[in-house]
């Protein structure tokens, strides 16, 4: 029993650290935008809007919060016009915020850069 363990675990760790694992490429972002909706029938709801910019696309993705909650009640810390590192999957891209954490946003829009 303890060496079936012993050959699986390797192979679950292996398997957990390649799964974690992203394509990472240079971006800058280039422009941050808010869009604040309130309603009377809604709680608040902030849209913050990213330009990023790569060696051949410009993505445009969105981040969005309820502002006063207790977790992901802020916008993220994203530097404008400083290089971070993106990866992109499918419709989401993942951006590095300013303390090294990954921030998941929506992909709305993208075009060539040239």
């Amino acid at each position: 029993m303890r060496k079936l363990f012993l050959l699986i675990l390797p192979l679950c760790l292996a398997t957990a650290s390649f799964a974690n694992s992203r394509a990472w490429i240079e971006a800058v972002v280039i422009n941050v935008s808010e869009t604040d909706v309130t309603s009377e029938l809604r709680a608040p709801k902030n849209t913050m809007h990213y330009t990023i910019e790569t060696v051949d696309t410009i993505y445009f993705a969105d981040f969005a919060f309820k502002p006063g909650e207790r977790k992901d009640g802020t916008a993220p810390d994203i530097a404008v016009n400083e290089p971070t590192k993106i990866a992109v999957e499918g419709k989401h891209v993942y951006i590095l915020d300013g303390k090294g954490k990954e921030v998941k946003l929506h992909i709305t829009k993208k075009t060539s850069n040239k």
